[in-house]
C-alpha cells in the first residue's frame, strides 16, 4: 500500500508540472544548477565459484564471501569445460560430446545507470538459455563478448560454425550473431570490432585442422566474408589478440594480422630453430597491452614479439625445474602465474617483458595423480589454484596461499563469476 501511495503521488507531482492550453503553470523561482552528488565507488564482492567433480553434469555455486556452497544444479549432460561470460555474471556449461551449451546466472552483477552501476548480489539461478550446435569446443571471450566455435562433425556431415554471445544476450535468450560453414573443423576465432577473424578449413583437406585464415564482418545477426588472408596457416590451432595484433598459432610458425582501420594485413614469423622438428605453437597466453605473447608447446615455451617478428625461448623456469603442471592469467592481464612441477607459484609480469617477479611455494605434497588448474578473480586480483580435491586462494602480491574448500567427488572444471570493473584502454586501429 506504500508503494502504490507512493505512485499516485508520483503521478500527482507529474501531472501537475505538465503545461497545455488549459493549464499553464508560472514559476518565477530563479533556477540554480545543483551539483550532482557523487555516486560512492563501489566495492565489489570476492564473487563466486562454478565448479563441477569430474565426469559429471552437477555445477556448484561456491560464494567467495560466506566461504560454502550456496546452490548446486544440474545441466543436461557431462559438462566437458567451464567458463565465465564475458562481464562474468554467467557460467557457461560446454557440453561438447552432447552439442549443447549451457547457462548458469551466478547472480553478481552491474547494471548499468546512466553515469554509475548499480551491483546485484541476487542468489544463482538456472537459465532457459541454450545453444544447440555440433561439437562446441573453443570459447574466447574479447571484451563484452565471446566467440563459442563448433567445430561440427565428419562423421556425422555436420558443417561447423560459430555464434558470438555477450551477457546482455544471454540475459534476453538470443545470440548477437553466427556463421556457418561448409565443412567440419577444429577451428577458432578473434572477435575484433564489428569483425571475426576466423578459420577456414579446405573441403579437400585430410585433416581436421583449418589452414588459411578469413576476415568476416558483422552483418546484423550474420557475417559477410570479406577477406581471406595471403599467408597460410597450416595445421593451424590456437590464437591470440593484443591491442595492435592478432596471432594464429601454426605448425611451420605465426601469422600475424595487423588492423588500420579497416584495413587488414597479414604477415608470416617463421619457426625458430630452438623448435624441434614435428613440434609447433599450439596455445597462446599473455596481456592485450604486451604485444609479445607466451606460446606454449610441447617442445618448450616460446615469447613471440609481433613488434619485431622474433620467436625465441622463453626461459621460464627456475634452476632445476624442467615443466609445469598449471598456468594462467591474473584477472588484470598483468601478470603470468605457473605452478610448475616443485609446487611452486611463479609470477612474471608484463610491464617488466614477462621477467620472472615472483617464486613462492604453493603445494608442498605433490602427486602425479593430481590434476591442477589456475583460474583468476577479476575482482580482486586473486587467483584460485584447484589442485586434486582443494582449493586454495593465491594473493600474487602478498606472495601468500590459503587452503579455503574441498570437494570430495574432486574438480574436473571451475571458472570464477562475479562483478568486474574493466578499465579503458585507447584503440587506435
Amino acid at each position: 500500500m506504500i508503494r502504490k501511495a507512493l505512485a499516485s503521488a508520483i503521478l500527482v507531482s507529474l501531472l501537475s508540472a505538465c503545461g497545455s492550453d488549459k493549464h499553464t503553470v508560472i514559476d518565477n523561482t530563479p533556477v540554480v544548477d545543483q551539483p550532482s552528488e557523487p555516486h560512492p565507488e563501489l566495492e565489489l564482492p570476492a564473487g563466486r565459484l562454478a565448479i563441477n567433480s569430474p565426469d559429471s553434469n552437477q555445477v556448484s555455486i561456491y560464494d567467495l564471501t560466506s566461504n560454502q556452497v550456496i546452490d548446486t544444479f544440474s545441466v543436461t549432460n557431462t559438462v566437458s569445460s567451464l567458463y565465465a561470460s564475458p562481464n562474468g555474471r554467467y557460467a557457461v556449461a560446454i557440453q561438447r560430446n552432447d552439442n549443447l551449451v549451457e547457462f548458469i546466472d551466478g547472480g553478481i552483477y552491474l547494471e548499468e545507470h546512466g553515469d554509475h552501476h548499480d551491483l546485484h548480489e541476487d542468489v544463482p539461478s538456472a537459465n532457459s538459455f541454450e545453444l544447440l550446435d555440433v561439437k562446441p569446443t573453443h570459447y574466447v571471450p574479447v571484451g563484452e563478448q565471446a566467440l563459442v566455435f563448433f567445430d561440427g562433425d565428419k562423421d556425422a556431415s555436420a558443417d561447423a560454425g560459430f555464434t558470438i554471445i555477450s551477457d546482455e544476450s544471454i540475459t534476453e535468450s538470443r545470440i548477437v550473431a553466427e556463421h556457418h560453414y561448409e565443412t567440419y573443423q577444429h577451428g577458432t576465432g578473434q572477435i575484433r570490432d564489428g569483425f571475426v577473424l576466423a578459420t577456414i578449413r579446405d573441403v579437400n583437406s585430410e585433416t581436421s585442422l583449418p589452414e588459411t585464415i578469413g576476415l568476416f564482418e558483422v552483418h546484423n545477426d550474420h557475417f559477410h566474408q570479406e577477406q581471406t588472408f595471403e599467408h597460410a596457416c597450416p595445421d593451424l590451432h590456437g590464437s591470440f589478440q593484443t591491442e595492435d595484433y592478432i596471432a594464429f598459432a601454426c605448425s611451420d610458425g605465426v601469422v600475424k594480422v595487423k588492423q588500420e582501420g579497416e584495413l587488414f594485413t597479414s604477415s608470416k614469423i617463421a619457426n625458430p630453430e630452438e623448435l624441434p622438428a614435428g613440434v609447433r605453437i599450439g596455445k597462446f597466453i599473455g596481456s592485450k597491452e604486451n604485444n609479445t605473447i607466451i606460446g606454449l608447446s610441447r617442445g618448450g615455451v616460446f615469447a613471440v614479439d609481433l613488434t619485431t617478428d622474433e620467436i625465441s625461448p622463453f626461459q621460464w623456469q627456475a634452476e632445476g625445474i624442467t615443466s609445469y603442471l598449471a598456468y594462467g592469467v591474473s584477472g588484470d592481464e598483468e601478470s603470468i602465474v605457473v605452478l610448475d612441477e616443485a609446487g611452486y607459484i611463479n609470477v612474471y609480469n608484463q610491464e617488466s617483458q614477462w621477467q620472472s617477479v615472483a617464486r613462492f611455494a604453493a603445494i608442498t605434497e605433490l602427486d602425479a595423480e593430481k590434476s591442477a588448474k589456475l583460474i583468476a578473480n577479476k575482482a580482486n586480483n586473486h587467483v584460485y589454484l584447484a589442485y586434486g580435491n582443494t582449493v586454495y586462494q593465491i594473493d600474487i602480491e602478498q606472495q601468500t596461499v590459503a587452503e579455503i574448500t574441498t570437494f570430495e567427488d574432486g574438480i574436473g572444471n571451475l571458472t570464477w563469476l562475479g562483478a568486474f570493473e574493466e578499465e579503458e584502454h585507447e584503440h587506435d586501429h
